[in-house]
């Protein structure tokens, strides 16, 4: 819808129309909605939505726009809203709020214990994602017990896909598949239709770890178990799906030197401290360029005809970050994807070089020839079409170590991928060519 309607939608005071309007927005469409219309009218659209509605665009805010609906609310209905929420949401948005906020409201909550366990694990730890709700079966139990059990325990899980069973002491023994309990005959216990569990995280695991893990193995729900065996909680799809995002996000944001905490989505940032978070990366750019400046000092006075060769320390520097970029992307995305041993990279490594060496031996005999055809001079064709050769391989190689060894050291080897690799390749390129211009000459 137009901007200019909306406007006459909630100007015009009509509660009836813009409850109208709501009613045919989903959640997410409605959480656009804060962005596309005035601040003035937020508290329109907040009392046209039920306790319940609310509850299921909090967790979709952006930490701003949350910052400015917590400021509108009344501390009553933030309390009732919170008290809807699944345990995994609630103890995300607490850590939204100041220290204060969330220590008056944290005691007053119905599920404080299960909400204080969650925020006491490792941020982006499976045990900080995971939601404690979960429908528990006594070993036992016959299919009809079960069923009863399950009917019981909806009334305040809500939506139930699966139950787990435990025993006495609450250890995880497996799990029963509704569709399962439905096509059993009721008088049946229910260790006939009990499936064991293959996959299971502990809550200390890192969330990317999980991601993998529902990627590699096509999950749509993990148990969270703790050294015991003991059933903490359960990750769902819907929650990784969230990780996944978030991960690739940071990946992105890393890949060009960006803070992970930025976001499009924040409409009223800190923009000196966005800048700031930027500014190393621009530093460290800076004293690259400076470096490879004085490389090219060398070519005064020690090379003939230096402004030609000069002139294509462009075109050498370019085609050498853009392979060395490609190659640390391509490492990259497979540590996402759940590489870690260097020795799953050894056969990747010989590949990339090989395709880095074809084509500088493709760009070299291309630039060549056009070298000859455009200034008749042989030489420096020769020149710099072997320093296409040379740098083009060699950037493809370090493209694979750099993230490598930014891996081994425990740094996100994403930070590797962008302002690094570029300037790294742009050292050697130029390095490598005043190396190839100054040893061809001595030889001719």
């Amino acid at each position: 819808m137009k901007a200019i309607d909306l406007k006459e939608i909630f100007e015009s005071g009509q509660q009836e129309n813009i409850q109208a309007y709501l009613n045919f927005l989903d959640p997410l469409e409605v959480v656009d909605l804060f962005y596309l219309i005035d601040e003035e009218h937020y508290q329109v659209i907040l009392d046209s939505l039920d306790d319940e509605e609310l509850a299921g665009i909090f967790p979709l805010f952006e930490k701003s726009l949350f910052d400015e609906i917590i400021e509108i609310l009344t501390p009553e209905k933030i309390l009732t809203v919170f008290n809807l929420l699944e345990t995994d949401d609630a103890a995300y948005l607490l850590k939204m709020l100041s220290e204060e906020q969330m220590h008056n409201l944290l005691p007053q909550l119905q599920k404080e214990k299960q909400i204080k366990r969650i925020l006491s694990f490792p941020e982006e730890s499976a045990g900080s994602i995971m939601q404690t709700e979960v429908c528990l079966l006594r070993e036992g139990m016959t299919c009809k017990e079960a069923v009863e059990s399950i009917r019981r325990q909806k009334k305040t899980l809500g939506k139930v896909n699966n139950s787990y069973v435990v025993d006495e002491e609450r250890k995880l023994i497996g799990v029963v598949h509704l569709d399962d309990l439905i096509l059993a005959a009721m008088g049946e216990g229910i260790a006939t239709i009990t499936k064991p569990l293959k996959y299971y995280v502990t809550p200390e695991e890192d969330q990317e770890e999980v991601a993998q893990s529902f990627s590699k193995y096509d999950l749509n729900f993990l148990p969270v178990v703790d050294k015991d065996g003991i059933l903490l909680g359960q990750i769902t799809f819907d929650d990784i799906q969230d990780v996944i995002e978030e991960e690739a996000s940071e990946d992105i944001l890393a890949y060009v030197g960006v803070s992970s905490e930025e976001s499009i989505g924040d409409v009223n940032p800190n923009r000196l401290k966005l800048a700031l978070g930027r500014f190393p990366w621009l530093i460290f750019s800076i004293s690259a360029s400076f470096v490879t400046g004085y490389i090219l000092t060398f070519f005064e006075g020690t090379v003939t005809n230096a402004i030609i060769f000069a002139s294509f320390v462009p075109l050498i520097m370019n085609t050498t970050g853009n392979v060395g970029t490609q190659t640390a992307m391509i490492i990259t995305r497979s540590f996402a994807l759940g590489a870690n041993e260097f020795g799953q990279f050894r056969l990747p490594l010989m590949r990339e070089f090989s395709v880095g060496l074809i084509m500088g031996i493709m760009a070299g005999a291309t630039t060549y020839l056009m070298i000859v055809l455009l200034y008749g001079d042989m030489m420096v064709g020769v020149r710099v079409g072997t320093t296409l050769v040379v740098s083009m391989s060699a950037a493809a190689l370090f493209g694979m170590l750099i993230p490598i060894g930014f891996k081994k050291a425990g740094v996100d080897p994403a930070i590797a991928s962008g302002p690094l690799v570029t300037s790294f390749c742009d050292m050697l390129s130029v390095s490598l060519y005043l190396g190839i211009i100054l040893g061809l000459g001595k030889i001719f």
